[in-house]
């Protein structure tokens, strides 16, 4: 296999699953090569089905290395010894500059000459092979050296280092990027996001095409994706480009524990890609841990097994459940009810028992308020029935507080310890509201049941809530829920596009051609009357422009500055005293008048630097004067307006 493509999976068995090559070129193609951004072009012959040699175009070379040895002497009667070393020179020119240098130490022989020979490869070496002499580029052949069969004539002193012409050829095209990138570092840029001018050490690289923005940006996109589990989407920003962002550019701006959570997901995404048929241990799963594993074919009829090499788990491949063999498959809330009550007995170690059993011991505090009825307890003090939200049969007042449960401003009114449990009903009756109950659970070891019960109950809901309102995606399982619109769906894990009506996949090119032939409606019933009755809506209360929504999206519930906003535009402006306070609420929430076509537009964030939302055109919100040209060109020099406001 090629590197960076997955060998097809021979054989399977029981206990098939994939091997180590298999996960470090899945690794391999998540996090990528630094290698691979630097190639050399390849010409070919004139027939085109050989490759002649290898080229590429540099700019920056690697500097030339010259190691002494001083002898006792030094410099009164002998010179320093030397070895001249390189990988781009071949053997001739390393001879020639060792006879160079000779020649300098003739000439100031009994003088320090380690300067003078720093000087001289510095720069009349790059004269002697025309590289500052000509202004077109210099065609610079690589020879590869044999250590054991050096070149007759050669000077003992030059050390040509180039022995595999490719993997120099590699080398110095990955010098001269990081050379030229060092520079860049040093410059500074402005960020196509957020219009910020900032050094080059401040920018990322996205790593798979050539545009770099600020890390602040980056970083907040990366958070975004990530944390929503969308990472198909992190691309470049740049709209004509829209490249992958390399594992490198991410691992600059991430978190570890994020960064962590991007390779997580990355990676199930190329082995679900490149590895057909491939799942992931559902017990595994629930600890926290992915393990994928190749199942075994389909044999008579009967799903195919899967064991997990890890914790030797054999489960369905298809419903993910333990194998059931001819039975047929467990219903996906069924398998989800399971996977809930496993998830609970073992994911609550020792620790997690321990914490529970304290919160049931430590007890709580309820709040009782006025016109509020009095809990259920009994003349012993103890709860007679379950209360929501979280009082349980057989919990035991401890005392009785005056204030509210956040907040317990008075004394104490009652207390186990110290007060007769004879006068606990006429405290709670007669105490001044609102007051405060603190309750003791009945059982620790019962109270601790209730309590996973409980947690159990609201996970199991919650999984059943999901499944009625949410849709499979067929390629990555991830649930998809639709708040709107028509049953085209799209991953946003992986992109796939799927119906939501019937899971199907549909075909990315032309995905409404499964509406017209597979028998599913493109609109359901009740979002064509949903959105009938909105249109309905909306031509009754009028016609609304464009800028009024936008203003609504923007500052929330407005009504008074929405109502002068619409006024204004239907009737002429007048100039009285109401025209005046609309424009002092306008200033007043920031916004700036555009000087090209008079539209009020607010300010991004701080940014001086406003863009017309009517006619398009940039202008300074700190001057109110149209900027032409260069953006960053106005915000600089001496008497420059502020690019931020203060």
């Amino acid at each position: 296999a090629l590197p960076g493509s997955f060998p097809s999976p021979a054989g399977g068995g029981y206990g098939s699953q994939p091997s180590t090559d298999i996960m470090e070129l899945a690794k391999r193609k998540v996090t990528g090569d630094p290698s691979a951004s630097v190639k050399p072009a390849l010409a070919r012959s004139e027939s085109g089905k050989h490759t002649s040699h290898a080229e590429g175009e540099v700019k920056h070379l690697p500097p030339l290395r010259l190691q002494l040895k001083l002898p006792p002497d030094y410099p009164e009667s002998s010179a320093p010894e030397f070895q001249l070393a390189s990988s781009w020179l071949d053997s001739e020119i390393l001879s020639e500059l060792c006879r160079n240098l000779d020649q300098k130490w003739q000439e100031a022989e009994g003088s320090p000459i380690i300067f003078t020979w720093a000087e001289a490869l510095r720069y009349e070496a790059p004269e002697a092979l025309q590289f500052q002499s000509s202004t077109k580029p210099l065609a610079l052949l690589l020879r590869a050296h044999d250590p054991d069969h050096p070149d007759p004539g050669m000077d003992p002193r030059a050390r040509p280092e180039c022995e595999n012409c490719m993997q120099t050829l590699l080398d110095l095209l990955l010098y001269d990027k990081c050379r030229g990138l060092d520079i860049w570092k040093q410059q500074q840029h402005l960020c196509n996001i957020c219009f910020s001018e900032y050094p080059g050490s401040q920018f990322v690289h996205l790593g798979e095409c050539s545009h770099a923005f600020c890390k602040t940006c980056v970083s907040a996109m990366a958070e975004i994706h990530v944390t929503e589990g969308s990472i198909s989407e992190l691309l470049c920003p740049e709209p004509s480009c829209r490249a992958d962002i390399s594992a490198s550019a991410l691992g600059q701006v991430l978190e570890e524990e994020q960064y962590e959570r991007w390779h997580a997901l990355k990676l199930q995404r190329v082995l679900m890609s490149e590895l057909k048929g491939v799942v992931f241990c559902p017990r595994c799963e629930e600890t926290g841990r992915e393990t994928p594993v190749l199942p075994d074919e389909e044999d008579d009829g009967n799903p195919p097994v899967a064991r997990c090499g890890r914790c030797e788990y054999a489960f369905c491949a298809k419903c993910l459940g333990l194998y059931h063999g001819c039975d047929p498959c467990l219903h996906p809330e069924e398998r989800a009810q399971q996977a809930a009550m496993r998830r609970l007995e073992n994911s609550h170690g020792a620790a997690e028992r321990r914490k529970l059993k304290r919160e049931a011991e430590r007890g709580y505090l309820i709040g009782v308020n006025d016109g509020d009825d009095l809990p259920s307890i009994d003349a012993a003090g103890y709860i007679t029935e379950d209360q929501e939200p979280n009082m349980l049969e057989g919990d035991h007042v401890q005392a009785v507080h005056a204030g509210v449960p956040e907040r317990i401003t008075g004394s104490t009114l009652w207390d186990k310890q110290r007060d007769s449990i004879c006068t606990l009903a006429e405290v709670l009756k007669d105490s001044p509201r609102p007051i405060s109950i603190r309750l003791r659970r009945g059982s620790a070891i019962a109270a601790t049941n209730r309590l996973r019960q409980r947690k159990l109950m609201e996970e199991l809901l919650t999984l059943k809530e999901i499944a009625r309102e949410s849709q499979t995606c067929p390629n990555c399982s991830v649930r998809v829920h639709r708040s709107a619109g028509c049953n085209h769906m799209t991953c946003t894990q992986c992109r796939t596009h799927f119906c939501y009506r019937c899971g199907a996949r549909l075909n990315a090119e032309d995905p409404y051609s499964h509406f017209r032939t597979g028998g599913c409606t493109t609109f359901d019933t009740e979002e064509v009357r949903r959105m009938a009755l909105q249109q309905r809506d909306n031509n009754a209360q009028g016609f609304v422009d464009v800028e009024l929504q936008r203003l609504r999206e923007e500052f929330g519930d407005q009504g008074q500055l929405f109502a002068q906003f619409q006024a204004r535009r239907v009737n002429a402006p007048r100039r009285g005293a109401e025209g005046r306070g609309n424009i002092a609420a306008r200033l007043r929430l920031g916004e700036v008048q555009c000087p090209t076509c008079g539209q009020w537009n607010g300010r991004t964030g701080g940014l001086n630097h406003i863009r017309c939302g009517m006619c398009r055109s940039s202008y300074c919100g700190n001057c109110r004067r149209r900027i032409q040209g260069v953006i960053t060109h106005h915000f600089r020099g001496e008497n420059s307006c502020p690019q931020h406001a203060r």
